[in-house]
């Protein structure tokens, strides 16, 4: 079985959110790599962040530490927020074992984590 590299990319999303679509695992060798896309993104001032989870196939505990980095980042400036889209099982086990997935809203897809109103 051929497993995905591990990749981030940045893509725009409707209105004024931004996506950053992981790929692969999520893992210590990756994380710099995410941490460089979401700085990039507060420093343009793009401070409503969706991370696409939907091709993730493996997230170990320095994967938690970058969402955790995220939210903090995202949320400490006006109007910020940061949303998850379609984790898979093993990642959205890892969410309820560490408390975050009570901390970060999570979406079934990139679409309506960018357009939901949160409740």
């Amino acid at each position: 079985m051929l497993v995905p590299a591990s990749t981030v990319h940045l893509a725009d999303g409707p209105g004024d959110w931004a996506v950053v679509v992981l790929a692969g695992e999520v893992d210590l060798g990756l994380v710099p790599r995410v941490r460089e896309a979401l700085d990039l993104l507060l420093a343009e001032n793009r401070r409503r962040i969706v991370i696409d989870l939907a091709l993730v196939s493996f997230m170990d505990s320095a994967g938690i530490g970058v969402l955790v980095y995220g939210i903090r980042r995202a949320e400490a400036h006006p109007g910020g927020a940061l949303r998850l889209a379609a984790p898979s099982a093993q990642v959205r086990k890892l969410l309820e074992l560490t408390g975050l997935a009570d901390v970060i809203p999570e979406y079934a897809d990139r679409t309506a984590a960018c357009t939901v109103r949160p409740v």
